[in-house]
């Protein structure tokens, strides 16, 4: 007979499961249907502009950002716990730029991370960060969801010419201008002749919206296939235009024939109507009308410079038709004040660590120039006091002549027989002329000085090779410097072996100082040192004279002799500003390559993005 308590407790046990199974369908169903409900189209945000957009601030300037509590939490959100950049799980890249004419275009691709600045090798992290860094950092912070970054920056292009919009029609030259061009037929103070007018417009022709092609080129590329850039990237879901953040403008702020006249109301108008234009044109060939489109604000100088550009550039965010669908953000307010003012010091500073003896009008040395007596000569005899055996040949090879002229003229050529070794200590120069340096000809005029008195003749080959002897008793110098005075480019060579090569040219007659790393320091020894040198001649167009002057010692500085130098030049550049100058690695117009200013840009142009994102415009 069956337990009927059996049954029951059966019963209850099926019904249990019957609703456990129910619930778990229930649930699965509410997993199924929030996925869907969760899921998005790709955000796709597009960063264009010249060498700001591209980003020229080292990741070296990081630390400088959390010494402003205002700025500290910014360096926490770029960096992890151990000090190394992050990298942003959820922000996808895609970078086209390239050199100045777009010849070597290539992409770089990657999870968003520091390295996608301003690149010499397109397709290689360079070191530094953009805009985009922080602007990714915020947006993936804000949507938590996949996004994808489609960056294309050049440097050095405008919006009137490489970035012009094609509404606009061709380049044409402002009345102003054409009125003056008109009154010089001839030419003059560049302006072309007449006859070559028109070979001038057709170049204008050529070049004008070359770069936004190229941008919209690669925007299309990437969105016909995001997976390949974005792995997150759900065909089912496409993909959404969220945002277009525009930084450019330098280009156009110094183009005097395009904007001609004094910097007044009105001079940049042209720049508002053609960047009314952009944004038109962007929107109608990504078939976006609404895409949010940012205006960086050139900020260079700060809020009190290039007010008429910087409200020129902010204008087109007021008309009725872009109205909460462009917001223009100014960037001037980023600007680094302390920087900026210890800019100017440390070009002073690094003139005067960069010069190792000043010379005065005459040529002669400036013994009683403030800085002189800190480094001390190495070895015997005195250089002053040294005999140089020194050979001048020619370029014999038609590889190593020059067809035309060029201010970069120093090569290396083809030696005669027997001289290929001529650096080298045991090299038999006793054939050679010999003489006191400075080893010179001709007449070089530069910087107030004149130089045209040498203890030595060059004689009228182009190019020299000089040796010298001297004997050194010890080495107890903290550091070593080559002080040297030449006109092109030269090699020295210390024992045989090359310690330093310089292949510009530079027309500034002094000894400049060369500080030697301990590589090349190994090579000066005790007892007796052969140091040579290879330089060329200089001539010019307007002056076909050759001229020339060569002389160079090794310097030491005692340990004692530097912390003097380094307290005495606190005078030219307090700690305080080389504090804020580790903030800085390039020059103002790229806002000192500081990421401090970048960081802030790229937060900002997120924030003005996402509050188009969260109120849409209504057509």
């Amino acid at each position: 007979m069956q337990d009927a308590g059996g049954g029951d407790r059966y019963l209850r046990a099926m019904k249990t499961i019957a609703g456990r199974f129910a619930r778990l369908v229930f649930l699965g169903q509410c997993v199924i249907l929030a996925t869907q409900l969760s899921a998005k189209p790709l955000k796709v945000f597009i960063l264009a502009g010249q060498s700001n957009m591209e980003g020229h601030a080292s990741v070296k300037t990081f630390d400088y950002i959390g010494k402003d509590p205002l700025t500290a939490p910014l360096l926490k959100e770029m960096r992890n716990p151990d000090g190394t950049p992050r990298v942003c799980d959820r922000v996808w890249m895609s970078y086209l730029t390239g050199p100045y004419d777009g010849s070597a275009n290539g992409e770089g691709l990657g999870k968003l991370t520091a390295g996608f600045g301003a690149r010499d090798n397109p397709t290689k992290d360079g070191g530094k960060i953009g805009p985009e860094f922080t602007f990714g950092i915020f947006m993936e912070k804000e949507l938590n969801e996949p996004i994808l970054i489609i960056k294309t920056a050049w440097g050095g292009r405008s919006l009137n010419t490489e970035f012009r919009p094609p509404s606009a029609g061709p380049y044409k030259l402002p009345k102003q201008i054409q009125d003056e061009w008109d009154k010089h037929p001839e030419g003059a103070h560049g302006i072309p002749k007449l006859e070559d007018r028109k070979a001038w417009q057709e170049k204008k022709d050529a070049a004008s919206g070359v770069f936004y092609r190229m941008m919209i080129d690669h925007v299309k590329k990437v969105l016909a296939d995001p997976k390949r850039v974005c792995p997150a990237y759900d065909p089912k879901e496409g993909y959404e235009l969220a945002g277009f953040v525009w930084l450019q403008g330098f280009n156009d702020l110094v183009d005097g024939t395009t904007y001609p006249g004094p910097d007044k109301p009105g001079k940049y108008d042209l720049y508002s109507d053609l960047l009314a234009k952009f944004i038109r044109d962007v929107r109608k060939d990504l078939s976006a009308p609404m895409m949010p489109f940012v205006i960086g604000v050139l900020g260079v100088g700060g809020e009190k410079d290039n007010e008429v550009f910087r409200k020129a550039m902010a204008a087109p965010a007021d008309l009725p038709e872009f109205k909460g669908n462009v917001i223009a953000v100014e960037t001037a307010p980023f600007w680094d004040h302390a920087i900026d003012a210890a800019e100017p010091k440390k070009g002073e500073y690094d003139k005067i660590v960069g010069t190792a003896h000043r010379l005065k009008k005459d040529g002669t040395f400036d013994h009683d120039w403030k800085w002189e007596n800190y480094w001390k000569p190495v070895g015997k005899p005195l250089p002053d006091e040294r005999t140089w055996r020194f050979a001048t040949v020619d370029a014999a090879e038609a590889k190593d002549k020059l067809e035309k002229y060029t201010d970069r003229r120093f090569r290396d050529i083809k030696l005669p027989a027997g001289m290929e070794k001529w650096y080298m200590p045991d090299f038999d120069d006793s054939k050679w002329m010999e003489g006191k340096a400075p080893i010179g000809k001709g007449v070089w005029k530069h910087s107030g000085v004149t130089l045209d008195k040498f203890s030595s003749p060059w004689g009228e080959d182009e190019f020299l090779l000089m040796r010298t002897t001297f004997e050194v008793e010890d080495l107890n110098y903290d550091s070593y410097r080559i002080a040297i005075l030449a006109r092109q480019g030269f090699h020295v060579y210390l024992n045989g072996h090359r310690i330093h090569t310089y292949i510009w040219w530079q027309d500034s007659p002094r000894y400049g100082s060369i500080v030697l790393k301990k590589e090349q320091i190994k090579h000066l020894k005790k007892g007796r040192n052969v140091l040579a040198a290879y330089a060329n001649d200089q001539y010019s167009l307007k002056s076909p004279e050759r001229y020339a002057a060569i002389d160079l010692r090794i310097e030491g500085i005692t340990k004692v002799d530097q912390e003097k130098l380094d307290l005495a030049l606190e005078e030219v550049l307090s700690p305080q500003d080389r504090e804020a100058l580790k903030g800085a690695s390039n020059g103002g117009y790229h806002y000192f390559g500081s990421a401090k200013i970048f960081a802030q840009m790229g937060k900002a142009f997120a924030e003005a993005n996402l509050r188009m994102l969260r109120v849409p415009s209504k057509p």
